[in-house]
C-alpha cells in the first residue's frame, strides 16, 4: 500500500470553501452551472466592482455572466431534482418488481412444499400398486372363485350378525342413557322439593319464635328503665 492510498485528507467545511473561493485560493477551474463556478464569477464581479479600474461595460458583462451562471446553476438544480424524482420513480418500480419477484418466489416455495408433501402419498400409491401386482400374481395361484365367494358369504353372514348385535347394544345403551337422565332429573326435582319444604319449615319456626323474642326484649328494656330510675 502506497503513502498516497494511506493518506485521507480531512473533510472541507462549507464556510472554508466559500472563503477560499471568495479570496481566490480555491482556483478558477469549476464546472459550468456549479455552485463553485457561481462563487468564482461572483468573486470576479466583486473584485472588478470594488477595484474601480473597470468600466461600466465590463461591470455589466461580469454582471450578465454572473446572472447567466446563476441561471445555469438553477437549471442544474432542476435537473438534479428531476433526476431525484426519476430515481424515486425507478426505486418504486424496482420495489414493486422486487415485491412481485418475492411473491413469485413465495408461490414457488408453496408449490415446492405442496409437491414435497404429495411425494410420500405418491410413493405410497406406487408401493401399493407394486403390492397389488404381487398379490395379483399370488391370487392366480389360489383356489377357484366360487369357493372364495362361498367363504366370503359365510364371513359376511357372521359380520351381519355381529353388526346386528352391535346395533342392539347401541339401542340398549341409548335407552339406558335416557332412563338414567330421567332418573337424575327426578332426583334433582325431589331434591329441590325437599329443599323448598325445609325452607318453609325454617320460615315457620322463625315466625313462631319471633313473638317470644320480642317480648323478652321488651322485658329487658323495662328492667333497664327501672335501674335508671333508681340511680
Amino acid at each position: 500500500m502506497t503513502v498516497e492510498n494511506r493518506f485521507v485528507p480531512p473533510p472541507l467545511e462549507t464556510s472554508t470553501l466559500r472563503q477560499r473561493l471568495l479570496q481566490g485560493v480555491g482556483g478558477s477551474n469549476a464546472a459550468r452551472g456549479s455552485l463553485s463556478k457561481c462563487a468564482i464569477q461572483y468573486r470576479q464581479f466583486l473584485s472588478k466592482y470594488r477595484g474601480g479600474d473597470a468600466d461600466a461595460d465590463t461591470i455589466e458583462t461580469l454582471k450578465q455572466d454572473l446572472i447567466h451562471e446563476f441561471d445555469l446553476y438553477q437549471i442544474e438544480m432542476r435537473k438534479m431534482v428531476l433526476s431525484i424524482r426519476v430515481a424515486h420513480v425507478d426505486t418504486e418500480y424496482i420495489d414493486r418488481e422486487i415485491t412481485d419477484v418475492e411473491s413469485e418466489i413465495q408461490k414457488t416455495r408453496f408449490e415446492i412444499e405442496e409437491l414435497r408433501n404429495k411425494y410420500p402419498e405418491a410413493k405410497k400409491i406406487r408401493r401399493n400398486l407394486e403390492e397389488f401386482e404381487t398379490i395379483s400374481k399370488k391370487a392366480n395361484q389360489r383356489p377357484p372363485r366360487f369357493e372364495l365367494e362361498k367363504s366370503i358369504d359365510e364371513v359376511n353372514g357372521r359380520l351381519r350378525k355381529v353388526e346386528d348385535n352391535a346395533q342392539k347394544n347401541r339401542d340398549e345403551k341409548a335407552l339406558r342413557e335416557k332412563q338414567f337422565h330421567l332418573f337424575m332429573q327426578s332426583l334433582f326435582d325431589l331434591k329441590e322439593s325437599l329443599a323448598e319444604d325445609d325452607d318453609n319449615n325454617n320460615n315457620a319456626q322463625q315466625q313462631a319464635s319471633s313473638p317470644s323474642k320480642k317480648q323478652k326484649q321488651e322485658e329487658d328494656g323495662g328492667g333497664e328503665v327501672k335501674a335508671m330510675d333508681l340511680t
